[in-house]
């Protein structure tokens, strides 16, 4: 037999006769039972460390930070248009263009189609500026952080110490 006959698809494959099989199933289990508990154990005790969020490494964390400016972006630009249809005022006096404009603006309290629309733009930018605001605190950047280098630097220049 050649050595490429003997690492063929069985080369990998291991026979092992065991004389009591019934214990082997044991400690099989065991084994088994005791990594779960572990894996549960250590899950909790990392989570007590860190405290209940989400891990990310700094690269998806990145992206995220990235992809969320770019979405606000878009939002902005939306929002002006949703912003004008909200306050749209009805083409002429008559019932049915009041009627429209009630419809899809504000009829007294209660928000219409374009208001919903232009609610939801608020919220969605809420949203993603309260992410970036944490996402950007996780990776070690945050606005005051930039705001006291930034006067630390200037007194520094003033000071002739830089």
């Amino acid at each position: 037999m050649t050595e490429a006959e003997r690492s063929s698809w069985l080369g990998d494959l291991g026979f092992y006769i065991t004389a009591d099989r019934v214990a082997e199933d044991r400690v099989t289990e065991n084994v088994h039972r005791a990594a779960v508990a572990e894996i549960a154990v250590n899950d909790r005790v990392q989570q007590a460390a860190d405290g209940p969020g989400f891990r990310l490494d700094r690269d998806h964390a990145e992206r995220m930070v990235q992809k969320a400016k770019e979405i606000l972006e878009h939002l902005r630009n939306d929002q002006t248009i949703t912003q004008s249809l909200e306050r749209m005022r009805s083409a002429a006096e008559d019932p049915v263009s009041m009627g429209f404009t009630k419809a899809a603006t504000w009829n007294g309290d209660q928000p219409g189609a374009f208001a919903y629309g232009a609610g939801h733009v608020r919220l969605e930018m809420l949203y993603l500026k309260e992410l970036v605001k944490r996402l950007e605190k996780a990776l070690g950047r945050t606005a005051e952080n930039d705001r006291e280098s930034g006067e630390a630097l200037k007194g520094g220049v003033q000071e002739g110490a830089i």
